[in-house]
């Protein structure tokens, strides 16, 4: 998941060293009680996400995050460029706090 070059999902990704550079990226989880999938995967996509698959998993440059559902809400686990995640997270909490 590189900074600037989209990923086709296809055999050169995987002969791309910015799709292999694990060392750049960082993962956190957050908990959101009282979010649904469907709120999260809206509050992901004005952080400019895309959807990959449908209340599930969310990919913006840079960065991914998984929406898993917990009792009471979700928990969205992010994997996010060093550069991005701290940002990534605080504008996440206060898109979240607005959806609540």
């Amino acid at each position: 998941m590189p900074i600037s070059a989209p990923s086709l999902g296809d055999e050169e990704d995987s002969r791309d060293p910015r799709f292999q550079d694990d060392d750049l990226y960082e993962s956190e989880s957050l908990a959101f009680p009282g979010l649904t999938p469907v709120q999260a995967e809206a509050v992901l996509k004005r952080l400019g996400a895309g959807v990959v698959e449908k209340l599930a998993l969310v990919e913006g440059i840079g960065w991914q995050a998984r929406i898993e559902s917990v009792q009471g809400g979700v928990e969205i686990h992010f994997r996010a460029h060093d550069e991005l995640i701290d940002d990534l997270l605080r504008r996440c909490e206060q898109q979240a706090e607005r959806e609540a």
